[in-house]
């Protein structure tokens, strides 16, 4: 089955890609078989891990597509430009705190800037999604009025069974489904549990209630693979990621939009 993975941050651990000790690497994700892996590029040398992961080449079946993990570096439209040229399909605009876009989900609680709604207009233009993870419940709701594009949000988990600040209200699910959007349900125990302790089960506990609340078409995996210092027992990697897909419960249709035609049919648009 297609296996798209909307979120991981090997890059900005600095490791070889083809090969390492982490959750993710080229070797394993050809094992898996067909798929996109998301890469995020996060802290003060973004540029230089997104030409890092474009140096790779998509010579085997699953493809590597880059993102953007928090503007903390865009001062003006003139600081995008390089993110730009370096096509990223999904952009999020805080890390959990306030930046001069956009509020941070552990902030001020303050909303989009002046500024963050023109970046959000030249990334849609450029064909890139924005991501509202890490945003402020504030940041979420202004941003999607106005995204013009499905904007997503690519790990997080639903706030009714674990009240985390960085997961979706049912509130916020209903209306990220009603823009289009799609959640990438995450792996982080804290998100999942609020404990260090979690399960597969756990994640298809999430998973199966953003799927009551938004349908199957707009819930898919965000794992934060290499980005998290604990996984849930039995996801130790992108290895056990197939096994933990054969245990949803839900029908070979709705599966598949999970697994990875949730996100493909808004990154194809």
């Amino acid at each position: 089955m297609f296996i798209f993975d909307a979120h991981c941050d090997t890059l900005s651990t600095g490791r070889p890609l083809w090969r390492n000790e982490g959750h993710v690497d080229i070797e394993r994700l050809r094992d898996r078989g067909p798929g996109i892996q998301v890469m995020a590029a996060f802290g003060k040398d973004q540029l230089t891990q997104l030409d890092r992961l474009s140096a790779v080449s998509d010579s085997f079946n699953c493809s590597l597509l880059p993102a953007v993990e928090g503007g903390d570096t865009i001062q003006s439209l003139s600081d995008l430009k390089p993110f730009l040229a370096r096509k990223p399909v999904f952009f999020s605009l805080t890390w959990n705190h306030d930046n001069a876009l956009a509020g941070g989900c552990r902030g001020s609680g303050g909303g989009l800037t002046p500024l963050g709604r023109d970046v959000i207009k030249a990334l849609e233009d450029a064909g890139a999604l924005i991501d509202l993870s890490h945003a402020s419940e504030h940041t979420f709701w202004e941003a999607l009025v106005t995204c013009k594009l499905p904007p997503v949000v690519t790990h997080a988990c639903c706030a009714a069974l674990c009240p985390h600040p960085r997961n979706l209200t049912d509130h916020q699910l209903k209306a990220l489904a009603q823009a289009g959007g799609v959640l990438g349900v995450t792996f982080y125990p804290p998100f999942l549990t609020g404990s260090d302790d979690a399960s597969a089960d756990d994640v298809i506990r999430h998973i199966s209630h953003a799927v009551d609340i938004m349908g199957a078409g707009h819930v898919g995996l965000g794992s934060d693979f290499d980005g998290c210092e604990i996984l849930p027992a039995g996801l130790s990697g992108v290895q056990d990621v197939p096994a933990l897909i054969k245990s949803l419960p839900f029908s070979y249709e709705e599966t598949e939009l999970i697994a990875g035609g949730s996100f493909l049919q808004i990154v194809a648009l």
